[in-house]
C-alpha cells in the first residue's frame, strides 16, 4: 500500500486556504470543512445512503461508519468503502 499523505494542505484549488483529504473506494476527494458525517461523505461520493459505508481503519480493519457519525479530519486521509453486500446462497 503507498504511504499515505497527510490530510491538511495549502492548496490553490481552495482559494488557497486549507482542505482536507478522504477516500471513498480509491478515489480522493478534498473538503475544506474540519469535520464531516458519514452521510455527507456518502452524498460527496455518491453513494445511496442506503448501501451504506465502512471506514478502513490504519490496521486495515473496517468499522461501520453510521450516517450520523462525525468523522473529524486529523492526521493522515482517512479511507472508507462501500459497506458490503452479503448474499445468501
Amino acid at each position: 500500500m503507498p504511504p499515505e499523505e497527510p490530510n491538511t494542505e495549502q492548496g490553490a484549488e481552495q482559494g488557497g486556504g486549507k482542505f482536507y483529504t478522504f477516500f471513498v473506494d480509491g478515489t480522493e476527494f478534498r473538503t475544506d470543512q474540519q469535520s464531516l458525517t458519514c452521510g455527507q461523505i456518502l452524498d460527496m461520493a455518491n453513494i445511496p445512503r442506503s448501501v451504506g459505508m465502512v471506514q478502513v481503519l490504519e490496521d486495515g480493519t473496517e468499522q461501520a461508519c453510521p450516517e450520523n457519525e462525525v468523522i473529524v479530519f486529523e492526521g493522515p486521509g482517512r479511507r472508507f468503502k462501500k459497506a458490503p453486500r452479503f448474499k445468501r446462497g
